[in-house]
This record gives structure tokens, sequence and C-alpha cells, in this order.
């Protein structure tokens, strides 16, 4: 059973990842689909060449990173990593820390993926520790390919010491963070090892990796006590320590263990994902109370806040039904200027309101971006036209789609689902395949006057955009409507 639904609630794959679209857009993914009979596309997650690919796609489309993960190592699963990362953004935000942030990973592993994500997404500096020499050059690989050498080092350990080789005598850091070894040994990888209950499903993903990743002597509570005592020595030097642990049943003896070297405070996590669930373990010698930072399966129970509607009452608008027409169709005018597109939720004579999506930011510094296109225009004027065999017109498409034999292929899948976007949505929008700002609009007849109401779909979204859209319209409006009067009277 999927528990997505209990992910961080910034969790951006609280929402699956679409393989149509990832198919469509990236061909090392397109290989790894296949079709069950009825056309439903299938991905095969006992296939481990499949999940690699699946997680360098994830890392470039959402992240911006090119990450190369060898056969031989564990592939990282990134919302996982992901809730691991924003956990970690709300005990920083606890104590107050916001910028210049400076982290350790221990043990990063061949992908280096905790530190990348956590500099491309947070700009965060990040100091990356590792045993395996195959791994320490691996990981500087990854770091250089994506021109993240001035967030981003790695410096080789032992296995004995995991944190005090790394941090100097003047180092201070805000967190340090650990994906350790949860196996004492080989046998138990087994999915029959003793210790496994009866009814627990077997795992429904491959497992890939090297024995140095998964297995430790004494496993992952030896593993994690050696950072406790370590932590010891260090003290206030890293601000809070966190670590991921694999199986709920060890959290009583690590937090026993905290107790015995007086810690100030610890909180304890779980992060859920697919069908997996991992928990999180921190603790701090500061004086801040990490229990006040919820576990993100909380987070996700909790209602989110409920913003208020921006409101504008138009002027010198009469409130009749006909002008809340005339004002809506307005309104839609400036949406299609802004190629947006727009569904009708409710459309009467005393009130209109509509579903508006937009797929950039296409509002601000409207009067500069007016002079560019203009600029280019005249610019290109003399050009011979390109033709582009990926850009046809739809028609020729629709053509093609009549010859298809009644089996598709995954390309007529990918196709027909990027068509179908396409159908949808203005001629004019050139890329509609992500939407950027959803929100609701409001056109109200309210005590005989015109009111304009504005809010988000998704209480998790940048409302600064919609401040932003409010001011397009206070601006724009007259304009607009100026235009289209012309237009109508000629």
């Amino acid at each position: 059973m999927s528990m997505n639904k209990y992910m961080h609630p910034r969790n951006i794959y609280k929402t699956p990842p679409n393989f149509k679209e990832l198919a469509l857009k990236y061909p090392e993914f397109k290989k790894h689909i296949k079709l069950d009979i009825s056309g439903k596309v299938v991905f095969d997650f006992k296939d481990s060449d499949a999940l690699r690919a699946l997680s360098c796609v994830l890392l470039k489309k959402d992240f911006g990173l090119d990450v190369d993960i060898p056969k031989n190592k564990l592939i990282p699963t990134i919302p996982l990593r992901l809730n691991y990362i924003l956990w970690i953004e709300d005990l920083l935000a606890l104590l107050q820390r916001t910028t210049d942030i400076k982290g350790i990973d221990i043990g990063t592993g061949a992908s280096c993926v905790y530190p990348l994500m956590a500099a491309k997404k947070n700009q965060w500096s990040m100091l990356a520790t590792e045993a395996d020499k195959y791994s320490i050059d691996y990981a500087q690989k990854n770091i250089e390919k994506n021109g993240l050498e001035g967030l981003v080092g790695v410096i080789g350990v032992t296995t004995d010491k995991l944190l005090t080789e790394a941090v100097g005598d003047d180092d201070e850091f805000d967190f340090c963070m650990c994906n350790p070894p949860f196996f004492s040994s080989t046998q138990e990888l087994h999915p029959f090892f003793k210790s496994r209950k009866q009814n627990r499903p077997h795992p429904k993903n491959a497992f890939v990796a090297s024995v140095n990743e998964v297995v430790s002597k004494g496993g992952e509570v030896e593993f994690i006590q050696k950072i406790i005592n370590e932590s010891k020595t260090l003290g206030s030097k890293i601000k809070v320590y966190t670590t991921m642990v694999g199986q709920k049943c060890h959290l009583p003896i690590l937090k026993k263990s905290l107790r015995e070297i007086k810690i100030n405070s610890f909180a304890e996590a779980e992060f859920c994902q697919g069908n997996t669930t991992r928990w999180g373990l921190a603790w701090t010698f500061l004086d801040y109370d990490l229990h006040k930072v919820p576990s993100p399966v909380k987070l996700a129970m909790v209602p989110s806040k409920i913003h208020k509607p921006l409101l504008y009452e138009l002027p010198n608008q009469e409130s009749s039904p006909e002008n809340i027409v005339k004002v809506t169709e307005t309104l839609l005018c400036m949406f299609k200027e802004l190629k947006m597109t727009f569904e009708d939720a409710t459309r009467n004579k005393i009130h209109q309101r509509l579903f508006v999506n937009a797929y950039s930011n296409t509002w601000s510094h409207q009067r500069r971006r007016r002079r560019g296109d203009l600029r280019k225009t005249s610019e290109t004027m003399k050009e011979p036209a390109i033709f582009d065999n990926n850009n046809m017109d739809f028609k020729d498409d629709l053509e093609d789609i009549k010859k298809t034999p009644v089996k598709r292929t995954v390309d007529q899948i990918c196709e027909s689902t990027t068509k179908k976007l396409r159908l949808s949505t203005d001629s004019e929008n050139s890329d509609t395949s992500s939407v950027f700002f959803k929100f609701v609009l409001s056109v109200n007849n309210v005590d005989s006057k015109i009111i304009l109401e504005l809010n988000t779909v998704d209480e998790s979204s940048n409302r600064e955009y919609l401040h932003q859209i409010m001011q397009f319209i206070k601006n724009n409006f007259d304009r607009v409507l100026k235009e289209k009067h012309n237009t109508d009277a000629s």
C-alpha cells in the first residue's frame, strides 16, 4: 500500500512521477517502460537498470543534476532522500539558521546524492565523507560534472572514525546526516532471513548495492552508536546530529544511548514514501527542544493553513450581469495575452469562477518583454523561416494517428499524451507539459460592486505569484478593456 500521502508536505513526489512524460522527455528512460495488454505503461521496479535510470532522470528533471550511478553501487531513492533533506530544513528553522548552512554527509557513496541535492536545492555548503576509494573518486566526478566544487567537497575517512577525522579544531557545522549500513551480515540481505516476520511482504524494488554500503559489523545500531559516541567528543561543533534508521525496533536502543551521553534533546521522525518507511533520529547539545519539530508524517496529517483570497474592487464598473460577463471576458483576454489557460468552474450572471493555469512567469516585466519581442520581430523579419521536423503542424500528427495499428507502441502512447495536452490549451502556448502555477479567479457581484477574488488551488503554492498577478490585473485592466472594445467595434 502506497504511503505517499504521509510524505513531507513539501515533498514534490507526493504526486508520483508521470512515467509517460518522463519517457517522452528522456530517451534513456523510455527504453525501460513497457506496455501491458491493455496499453497501460508498466515500469519494472525489480529491474535494477530501470531503477537507476529513474533516479537519474528525476535528479535531472527536478534538481537540474546530471548524476552517474555505478552499476555495482547503491541506487538512491530520490523521494526518500528529499524527505530527509526537508526534515533537516525544519530542524534548522527551529535553530533559526537560514543562510550560510554547512553540513556533513557521513558515507556519501559514489552518487554523492545528498550533498548534490542539498547544494543544488538550498545552496548549502556540504562536506561528504567516504571510506571507499572507488566511491570517493566517483563522487568527485559527479561533483565536478555538476560544477558544484564551490559548495561540495569529499574527503576520505577510516571506518573507525566517522566524524572526528572530518571536523577540524576550528570547524563548525550546522548538521550532519547519514544513511548508515542497515545490516550486520550478508545473510540478513536475504528476504527469508529469520528476523523477518512471516507476514512481512517481500521488497518490491530491486536491490543493488556493494556489501560495504549496506553491511557493517553490528549493523546500523553499532554504526550509529559510533556517531553518538563521537558526538559526545565534538559537542556543539555540530549543532544538530541526524541519522536515518532502517528498523523501528532499533530506536529505543539508540535513544537509550543518547540519554547516557546526556544530550540536551532529541527527536525522531518517520519518512514514508511509496511502500517504504524509514525513521530519522536527531539530537543536539545546544539549548533547543527538537521535539518542537514535528515528524514529516505528523506535518502531512495536519491541515494546511487556509489563506484568505486576495480581493480587489474594480473601479468605475457597474455591477450589472452584463458587465460581469464583460469584465470576465476582459480578464480572459489578459490571461490569453499571458499565455495562460483556463477552465470554467461556475458561470452565471452574478458569479463567474474559473481555474487558471500558468506555465511560466509571464506577468513580470511585461513592458520590457513587449519591447524585447518587438525588437526581435524586427530583427528576424528578413530572416528565412526554419522548418522544424520536431514541431510539425498538429493536423499532420492527427493523420499519423489514423494510420497507427490497434496495438500502440511506447512512443505512440507518449505522443498521444502530449497531443491531449496540446488540444486542451491555447495554440500560442508553446509548452503546457507542466503547470507552473494554478489559481482560482472569481468575479462577484457584492453590494452593487464588482469584486475580483484570487486564491491558490494548492495551499503550498507560492502566494507571491498571486500578488504579482493581481498587481498585473490592476495595472493593465483598463488597457486591455479599451483594446477589446476597439477590436469589437471594428
